[in-house]
């Protein structure tokens, strides 16, 4: 089980559910206001990541003061969750638990999540960053070493591409044979695959914010020990 903050009022516990609670009256108890269900088993291990900033970073000068207001909205924001055995990824758009109106005490899965999520097996557990409403993971490929995906899921990264990346807004659907069934996804994203590769996938870490990206890499000296080096890439 893991939790996170939804802007300054609203808590979000997230275990084999996401339970979505009011926190704006300090002096009482957090108020249930929704139970969004998971397609996942109970018991399953759960970790919550929001994104490390707030601003989203465009190339177009036109678009920052929109992206930026767009981005701060803790309505308009992403969190993550990882699942463990099989290892999942969820994306999902935090929209959703601010349109509460009408909502019943627990929406299953198939009323809520395919439009407001994609769901990805995670190739290498943990490695993925999340900053502003993009995330960043390595993926390998059928070249040597593995690749930096850089996936936009900012509306207006999607209706603005201006050429860049690729826009995604067919559904996707995985297979997971250990729970028996077929998850399908459709929020819409642009995905950017950096050309560059990374030999034997040796990334430990990757971090995103608005303006950088860093890899923390595990490089073997002469003497063969290893080191820890921080890479800082500009975007």
């Amino acid at each position: 089980m893991d939790f996170c903050f939804l802007g300054g009022d609203r808590l979000l516990i997230a275990n084999y559910s996401l339970k979505v609670y009011s926190i704006e009256d300090m002096s009482q108890a957090p108020q249930l206001l929704a139970c969004f269900l998971l397609p996942v088993p109970p018991m399953m291990k759960i970790r919550c990541i929001l994104p490390m900033d707030d601003i989203a970073h465009s190339s177009q000068p036109q678009m920052q003061t929109q992206q930026t207001m767009w981005t701060l909205d803790p309505q308009h924001r992403l969190i993550t969750l990882l699942t463990f055995y099989p290892h999942l990824v969820f994306i999902i758009s935090t929209r959703i638990f601010f349109d509460l109106e009408g909502m019943v005490a627990a929406i299953p899965w198939n009323l809520w999540g395919p439009p407001n999520a994609r769901v990805f097996y995670d190739q290498y557990p943990r490695v993925l960053g999340v900053g502003g409403n993009r995330v960043l993971f390595r993926a390998a490929d059928n070249g040597p070493g593995c690749r930096l995906h850089m996936m936009d899921f900012n509306p207006l990264a999607v209706k603005y591409r201006q050429g860049l990346g690729q826009v995604v807004k067919e559904p996707s659907t995985i297979k997971i044979s250990e729970w028996g069934k077929d998850i399908t996804t459709s929020l819409p994203y642009v995905e950017v695959v950096l050309d560059r590769r990374f030999g034997s996938c040796t990334l430990d870490e990757i971090w995103v914010d608005k303006d950088r990206i860093y890899l923390l890499k595990m490089t073997q000296e002469v003497n063969s020990t290893d080191q820890l080096e921080l890479e800082v890439i500009e975007i």
